[in-house]
């Protein structure tokens, strides 16, 4: 009986000291993460972003680039609301961001789609800020995929439309500003090169560092961005979503997880 006691009594000694210490790291943790600076870009169009105030998304505050017609959206967790005319989709949202804040970038920048309340792409972008939290800095979460220009080298698109049937957003124009030079693979060699680039992300979701954005001119970034500059309706802009391993390569200071599906 008195062994027994004194097992219990070292037991819960032992569980004390674990919990306090769970505790202590997990709260170093998260003060180490509050401190980070971090900026979360949103490429709106007509969404309501009502995930930004679901758990975890209701964790961070949101920079909104406003291509909509409206700004009829949540704006609880939105500190800085900056209107676009609507051209080149969420990937020249995102490079406009990187040129227009190319002296004042965040340590971490985060793009999102404004359409993330779609469950494939909530479930992506809630592991980005999981893994941005874990791992203290910014993530690609990429489809394990080897040499990208190989791989997507004969594609093209003759027409397309955006759709989002979650919020019943209809964009009725099939038409795309064809690119000049097609398909991808002779786009990609006329941009990049021989470069080889084995990452892929998919839906606009995805993290840079700071270091990584830097690394080039930001006249890279607008050699990238005119050709989607004035059409609602890109093809370039379906080239650039397959691409931004390459546009920011080598990827130094942001970690690439990988998976054989996403």
């Amino acid at each position: 009986m008195e062994y027994k006691l004194i097992t219990i009594i070292i037991f819960l000694i032992l569980l004390f000291y674990i919990t306090n210490k769970y505790l202590y790291y997990k709260n170093e943790y998260f003060t180490q993460n509050k401190n980070l600076n971090i900026d979360i870009i949103v490429a709106r169009y007509n969404e309501d972003l009502t995930w930004t105030v679901e758990y975890p998304f209701n964790q961070y505050k949101y920079i909104v680039y406003n291509k909509g017609d409206n700004d009829n959206f949540v704006k609880e967790n939105v500190k800085e609301i900056i209107n676009l005319s609507n051209v080149g989709k969420c990937d020249h949202t995102y490079l406009n961001h990187v040129i227009t804040k190319y002296d004042s970038l965040a340590d971490i920048t985060v793009f999102f789609p404004g359409s993330v309340n779609m469950n494939y792409k909530k479930k992506i972008a809630i592991k980005l800020l999981r893994e941005i939290e874990i791992r203290n800095n910014a993530v690609f979460i990429s489809l394990n995929q080897y040499d990208i220009k190989k791989l997507y080298y004969n594609f093209k698109l003759n027409n397309y439309r955006t759709k989002n049937p979650q919020n019943n957003i209809k964009n009725p124009e099939y038409s795309l500003k064809k690119s000049a030079i097609r398909p991808y693979g002779l786009w990609f060699e006329n941009m990049f090169g021989n470069l080889e680039v084995n990452c892929l992300i998919f839906y606009g979701i995805f993290s840079i560092n700071k270091n990584d954005i830097l690394q080039h001119p930001v006249t890279r970034y607008n050699k990238i961005i005119k050709d989607i500059s004035d059409h609602s309706n890109p093809e370039v802009g379906h080239y650039i979503e397959r691409s931004w391993c390459a546009i920011f390569h080598p990827l130094k200071n942001t970690n690439i997880i990988r998976y054989n599906k996403i």
